[in-house]
């Protein structure tokens, strides 16, 4: 088996604040293990978790108590340095009408694919990160899920 990484990006955006989360599964010889990383424009944090609380049912990714779906995004994760809480609501996603890739989703051998599930969606809920609330309010901002490959040949 080759050595992989498969992760998905979600950003959500107002006038304000941005919060992009990254669960992704990465796997090399020696093990697999999940992760998701937090993004903010003050801060940036990865927690890493073993391969077996990651699991996919239908298009929902599910790390630990966390979940990641066309729906939403419900966040529990308790490390030493990080602590997230919280849930956010997706609107209606809005896909784009053509394949990001371009000519090259055709080419087997790309290492990296991209598919956009949705470019401009409405987003509301509350998270908290290590004690600080973002909160996000429908109508007035917007989401992006990417979902993309990244194979390693190694």
């Amino acid at each position: 088996m080759r050595d992989y990484f498969y992760g998905w990006y979600m950003k959500c955006q107002s006038y304000t604040q941005t919060l992009a989360v990254i669960p992704a599964v990465h796997r090399n010889k020696q093990q697999r293990t999940c992760s998701i990383q937090i993004i903010t424009k003050e801060n940036v944090w990865k927690a890493v978790f073993s391969g077996d609380l990651f699991r996919r049912e239908k298009k929902n990714i599910f790390i630990g108590q966390s979940r990641f779906g066309k729906k939403g995004i419900r966040l529990s994760v308790h490390t030493p340095d990080l602590t997230v809480k919280g849930k956010l609501d997706f609107g209606t996603l809005s896909p784009l009408k053509y394949d990001i890739m371009g000519p090259f989703a055709f080419v087997p051998f790309m290492e990296c694919c991209h598919n956009i599930r949705s470019m401009a969606h409405p987003v509301s809920g509350t998270v908290w990160i290590n004690g600080k609330n973002i909160l996000f309010k429908m109508g007035q901002d917007i989401g992006k899920a990417i979902e993309g490959v990244h194979w390693i040949t190694v």
